[in-house]
């Protein structure tokens, strides 16, 4: 068991690499450099620049005095890295916008920066740019660890091993037992889970998906590399309805022959 919990965190850090990498090859490279253009304009107090790329219902009488308030939060000084921890495109008939988000680290603070971009007609503007200050890096603040959790994060890491190895062993149990036919729909059946329960490491909260199948009746997933973690556990139905009418089903077996 040991071994398996040690494996577990290892594919956890080995997932986190290989998504680190992925996601950047999705991350719009135009689009992003623009971003990262206007927030270094913000920093430098650049607000005519800013402003020139704005959408026009944002130029508001009072834009001006907004914009210093939100520079405000930005050192003066160049960070120590700039990393993109979120990008999102949606395309309709009309425009293409891109959420863009990107996390600054300075020495004494993190700036999550927050940049929409839409590109209509060929040009790209400025619909929305938003900073948020941090004592912590995201990847701090969505690492897997114990510390500081509850009941709740042990059950569902608890769980999250319990049901794959009870399922793989409904499914050893299934494909040695002699059934009278469509063994194969029993061990589909016996290899999912049904009725997907997600829980978020980070902030602990709960989702269910109710029409949702998972395979091994459990997993892990991240939205981005830094994102939280989402824990998904599923119900072995299929396992126990295996389990528990196998006995008969050998008794069935028997009489046909």
């Amino acid at each position: 068991m040991r071994r398996f919990i040690v494996l577990s965190l290892l594919a956890l850090l080995l997932t986190g690499c290989s998504q680190e990498a992925l996601f950047e090859r999705f991350v719009p490279q135009e689009e992003s450099a623009l971003a990262k253009e206007l927030i270094a304009k913000m920093a430098a107090k650049d607000f005519a620049a800013v402003e020139s790329r704005l959408a026009g219902p944002l130029k508001t009488p009072d834009l001006r005095e907004k914009l210093e308030q939100m520079s405000s939060l930005l050192p003066p000084e160049p960070p120590k890295s700039v990393k993109t921890v979120g990008a999102n495109t949606s395309t309709s008939s009309a425009a293409t916008t891109y959420n863009l988000t990107y996390e600054y680290e300075y020495p004494d603070r993190w700036i999550i920066a927050t940049t929409v971009l839409e590109r209509r007609d060929g040009q790209l503007i400025l619909e929305g740019i938003h900073f948020m200050p941090s004592s912590q890096s995201l990847a701090a603040t969505n690492a897997f660890t114990f510390k500081g959790k509850g009941i709740a994060h042990y059950t569902v890491f608890a769980l999250a091993i319990a049901i794959p190895l009870f399922i793989v062993y409904a499914l050893f149990v299934c494909a040695r037992t002699k059934l009278p036919k469509r063994k194969w729909l029993w061990l589909l059946f016996v290899a999912a889970g049904v009725v997907q329960f997600q829980f978020d490491w980070t902030s602990g909260a709960w989702g269910v998906q109710p029409i949702s199948f998972a395979l091994l009746g459990a997993g892990f997933a991240k939205a981005g590399p830094v994102a939280p973690y989402v824990f998904t556990l599923a119900f072995p139905l299929g396992a126990i309805v295996f389990l528990l009418k196998r006995r008969s089903m050998l008794k069935a077996a028997a009489v046909e022959n």
